[in-house]
């Protein structure tokens, strides 16, 4: 080998430990980011992404796909099991980084992004040609209702009917509700940690024309507003929603409201829909519903 070559050779060998330092030092990146390992430092666009690393570029990267597949597949197959509950818990395969309070306006359609709080964003295309940027709507920042086969949870007439909280002191010996008092319901055998319920508040016979109110448990009874008014004798329906409660003391206890009247009176309350956002709904108790909302088929009668 001459000299020349030597020298050569000596320099490309340098290159490839500068660059491969330079790769192993999280240098490397195509706009995807890892978990930090070093100093982040600027990447040329073309260099390879390393895994574990931090990844730095300014320019925008585009995986293209003109497959029928997933453009993109991201796996992390760790789970175990976290206890007595028999639940499964999985490793999250993708993480959005927090930042900011909302999108850029600048955001192109499509675009998902996660602000400080933790709440998804994405950006449509709106019909003046600008974009939209909305809040994905999770179980922690939104609820949805949830239809029921409509049930009687309480009829005062019956004794078998009478899920209530606390009963004593509350009914006459006909099992009427005494006026000038509450009775708390509870719901845990339809609703986990609801938010609201629908549903219609019946009396039967009262003593006395009067008001009858729905309200949440746990909470000061307001006194400016009624659920129904009614007169002497009568047997009359009227529909309600109603926030729900919790006592923390009661063990299973989560989903509670109250019931009042100012005249002694047999009440009956149906439910027909819950608000949900983080809680469940007894699948015994829940509507059976189209899953997909969005694509339904078909078309409606008046369409024809």
């Amino acid at each position: 080998m001459s000299e020349a070559q030597h020298e050569q050779d000596s320099i490309g060998r340098r290159g490839l430990l500068r660059r491969a330092s330079t790769v192993a030092a999280g240098v490397a990146g195509a706009g995807v980011v890892g978990v930090a390992g070093a100093t982040p430092a600027q990447a040329a666009a073309g260099d390879p992404v390393v895994q574990g690393a931090t990844n730095v570029v300014d320019a925008a990267t585009t995986l293209r796909n003109t497959g029928a597949r997933a453009t993109l597949r991201l796996q992390n197959v760790r789970t175990y099991d976290s206890g007595p509950g028999g639940e499964v818990w999985a490793e999250p395969a993708l993480q959005l980084m927090p930042s900011g309070t909302t999108l850029s306006n600048l955001a192109e359609a499509g675009s998902i992004g996660m602000d400080v709080e933790g709440n998804i964003w994405i950006v449509t295309r709106s019909g003046n040609g600008s974009n939209d940027r909305h809040v994905v709507h999770t179980t922690a920042n939104s609820n949805r209702i949830v239809p029921l086969v409509p049930q009687r949870v309480l009829d005062t007439r019956y004794a078998s009917s009478r899920g209530l909280v606390r009963e004593t002191g509350y009914l006459d010996a006909s099992g009427r509700l005494l006026a000038g008092r509450s009775i708390s319901l509870r719901l845990t055998d339809h609703l986990y940690c609801a938010d609201a319920v629908f549903g219609t508040l019946t009396v039967v016979q009262p003593t006395l024309g009067g008001f009858a109110q729905v309200y949440p448990f746990g909470t000061t009874r307001p006194t400016d507003f009624s659920s129904i008014n009614f007169a002497p004798n009568q047997i009359v329906s009227n529909a309600f929603v109603c926030g729900i409660g919790s006592d923390p003391e009661a063990r299973n206890a989560s989903d509670l409201i109250s019931i009042y009247t100012n005249r002694t009176t047999h009440v009956i309350l149906d439910i027909t829909a819950a608000v949900v956002g983080a809680g469940r709904v007894n699948p015994r108790s829940a509507l059976p519903v189209r899953a997909n909302r969005i694509d339904v088929g078909g078309k409606a009668a008046w369409e024809s």
